[in-house]
């Protein structure tokens, strides 16, 4: 029978040997993953093969690995890589290979962390916290998996799923373009309405709402523009419940021409194409199709680092994660620049009130009945952007706690179909991921609380009965990282046109947004209505000071991070894996600061000045107190003290012999499991009264931390922004 030292070792190896598959598949990746233009299971398969066995003969020349368990490590990645293959048969090579190594290497690593949780002869409390950890590893590694197969969707799928729609030059229905308006500055509503009107289609109608906006200075220049104006209606309402979907329910109820056949919604700071009607309505001649969607797209950001950083982060959604999701018919409506049938609109009974995304809520309602959405991958409007970094957490803020309430309303129906339910299996993944993906920070934010747990254990006690990391244990979740963060660079880089810098700042971006995600997905979690995060006005002066105390909560948590890694750093106490996951989750959110500082240096024009101005006024809920950001951090650490106290109650494996010391090796097979996984993963300090007893083994955390937000612009979707690529620091997107 074999033992568990044995089966240790045999885990440990497939370790060692996808770590070198994956070094040597993200290299191809990264070299010719965009440029293989072929798809083929059996050149993927082969390619696995000559992978795996080139590995499992490196590993062993390198570190000595035994013969038998080297040849179990290389069917393992030839098994994960023909799984892959048979999954995603439109994928060229390159994607096989590389998410082969990658889903062998995380499963292999999950099934040792489960193995050490249930088996590691820890106290309850010890098992407990390991479990908790363990929960938190799947999680991310789901998630991060998520991120990666949508990129490698986007950049190496051959050939296309579902065929061109019809499109009939000739079909003219009826348009009524609606824009809904709120504190918006008026000659910049004007200048949209001025846009619209100067659309070359016969047959559209514009209405304007301004709902709720209390300054007549600032709506009654917008009436006096319309008034008389051949196409155009100008409708005041204050007060009117339901927001931006209670202003276009009533357009919709009383306001709309009763010709109309089709809704378009356009925001209202958008310049929009004159030819954007004749291009796109041709489509709607396909009877099932209920809603088309165009890219979202911003203007004046060039020549301005933080504005195009912003900018490259936005796109990412409507560059990969929409072209992709078209496949499938599983796209969202984004709220603007999308035409939608009316008939349709109406039978599901217009927008709903409830969910603050009410676009991408109503695209889901429009599926779940059996129709069809379209993606038409080509720009024809330009808004502006959040200018102000507050204004940008604001709306992440926003579109996560929608995305939290279609969780939580239509999560059911996204697991188990039902006859009302015609969503097929596609869509039901896609809708799920693209809101589990927001949570991805909020795991994140979960690792940092367990890493200050593990710096307390280890500076209070000196020990931590916790799962141990040596030797090709952390070989692996550093590779993972490593491989991770590139490929979502890569992917950012080769779907946006833009070079390394670019790429960089926008994937900063992306991080920066991760408190802000994390607080609104525990709140929209367990409230079903929002209070939208507010950051207060502050100094306005360009300085380093001010850009920390904008994003204080982000600045402290880097910090403490950043404190507690050099704590344990200098005790002695860590590895250096643990040592650069406590320096790089204190970099996560330090980008916070650093882009509000970004943010302190634009220049705007005196047009967006106004608008500027008064982003501080348009959200339409209850401020948030300022004692906001303080009381998170408070409960932030009370958590991680909670954690802590949980953690170092724990009592050192049972006695009987180290749990993790291998049987001793017959003569010649030493090697790797011999000499590398016996290695003391830490310089743990002597024994002394202070300390007691040196620990046999000490600790640090799974590095399956995810490392990037949801970089999507889409409340479903993600984004990390993801946008939800958010990139993970395993392998995330």
């Amino acid at each position: 029978m074999t033992s568990f030292g044995e089966k240790r070792a045999l885990v440990l190896t497939i370790f060692v040997v996808a770590v070198v598959a994956i070094g040597v598949t993200t290299v191809l990746l990264l070299l010719l993953g965009h440029r293989v233009g072929f798809a083929s299971r059996i050149a993927g398969i082969f390619l696995g093969v000559l992978i795996a066995v080139g590995a499992g003969e490196v590993a062993a020349a390198i570190w000595n690995l035994p013969t038998f368990e080297t040849l179990v490590a290389e069917a393992a990645l030839v098994a994960g890589t023909t799984v892959v293959a048979l999954a995603r048969p439109r994928w060229n090579p390159v994607a096989h290979v590389f998410a082969g190594a990658v889903f062998t290497g995380s499963l292999t690593y999950l099934v040792f962390g489960a193995t050490i949780t249930l088996a590691g002869g820890f106290s309850l409390l010890g098992a407990l916290a390991s479990a908790l950890l363990l929960v938190l590893e799947i999680i991310a590694l789901t998630l991060s998996a998520s991120f990666a197969v949508e990129s490698l969707d986007s950049l190496c799928t051959v050939g296309r799923a579902r065929p061109d729609p019809p499109f009939d030059a000739q079909h003219v229905p009826f348009v009524s373009l609606q824009i809904a308006a709120y504190n918006e500055p008026p000659d910049m509503l004007i200048e949209t309405i001025r846009s619209a009107e100067e659309i070359d289609y016969p047959r559209f109608e514009i209405v304007v709402i301004d709902n709720n906006t209390k300054d007549q200075d600032t709506w009654g220049p917008v009436e006096e523009y319309c008034r008389d104006r051949e196409r155009v209606r100008f409708v005041h309402v204050d007060p009117l419940p339901g927001y931006k979907s209670g202003a276009l329910n009533l357009v919709l109820r009383e306001h709309t021409h009763p010709d109309a056949e089709l809704i378009g919604v356009i925001d209202a700071d958008y310049l929009i194409d004159p030819s954007y009607l004749q291009t796109v309505v041709g489509y709607f001649v396909e009877p099932n199709l209920a809603f088309l969607q165009t890219p979202q797209d911003y203007r004046e950001f060039e020549h301005d680092a933080y504005l195009t950083a912003c900018y490259d982060a936005y796109r990412y959604f409507f560059l990969t994660t929409m072209p992709v999701r078209n496949q499938r018919n599983s796209i969202i409506f984004a709220g603007t620049m999308g035409l939608i049938r009316r008939s349709v609109l109406e039978q599901i009974g217009g927008w709903d009130e409830w969910c603050i995304t009410e676009d991408a809520e109503t695209s889901l309602r429009i599926l779940r009945e059996g129709y069809a959405g379209l993606f038409v991958p080509r720009s024809f409007g330009r808004g502006i952007m959040p200018l102000t970094f507050a204004a940008l957490k604001s709306q992440r803020f926003r579109w996560c706690f929608g995305g939290m309430q279609i969780l939580r309303m239509h999560g059911r129906e996204l697991l188990v179909g039902s006859r009302r339910n015609r969503l097929t299996f596609a869509q039901r993944i896609d809708y799920l991921f693209g809101g589990l993906q927001w949570l991805n920070d909020l795991v994140l934010l979960g690792f940092a609380l367990v890493l200050l747990s593990i710096a307390a254990g280890l500076l209070i006690t000196g020990r931590l009965p916790l799962r141990p990391l040596m030797g090709a244990a952390v070989l692996l979740p550093g590779v993972l990282i490593a491989s991770g963060l590139l490929r979502a660079l890569w992917s950012l880089r080769k779907r946006a046109g833009i070079g390394i810098k670019r790429a960089v700042l926008a994937f900063a971006n992306w991080l920066s947004l991760s408190w802000t995600v994390s607080l609104a997905c525990v709140q929209g979690l367990v409230r079903r209505e929002g209070v939208f995060l507010r950051t207060p006005k502050v100094d306005e002066r360009a300085s380093v000071l001010t850009a920390l105390w904008t994003a204080r909560s982000e600045t402290a948590l880097a910090v403490i991070l950043w404190g507690a890694g050099l704590s344990v750093a200098a005790a002695g106490l860590a590895n250096t894996l643990l040592v650069v996951l406590f320096a790089w989750m204190g970099v996560v959110y330090a980008t916070s600061p650093f882009m509000s500082w970004l943010n302190q240096h634009t220049e705007l024009s005196a047009q967006l000045e106004r608008r500027r101005r008064s982003e501080w006024r348009r959200d339409r809920i209850a401020r948030v107190a300022p004692a906001l950001a303080v009381g998170s951090i408070g409960m932030m650490l009370a958590a991680t003290a909670i954690v802590a106290l949980l953690v170092t109650g724990g009592t050192s494996p049972r006695s009987g012999g180290d749990l993790f010391t291998l049987p001793e090796a017959a003569p010649g097979e030493a090697g790797l499991v011999g000499a590398i996984l016996d290695a003391e993963p830490f310089a743990t300090p002597s024994p002394s009264a202070a300390t007691g007893p040196t620990p046999s083994s000490t600790v640090t955390v799974s590095a399956t931390v995810s490392a990037t937000p949801s970089p999507t612009p889409s409340p479903t979707a993600t984004p990390s922004p993801s946008p939800s690529p958010t990139a993970s620091a395993t392998p995330a997107p």
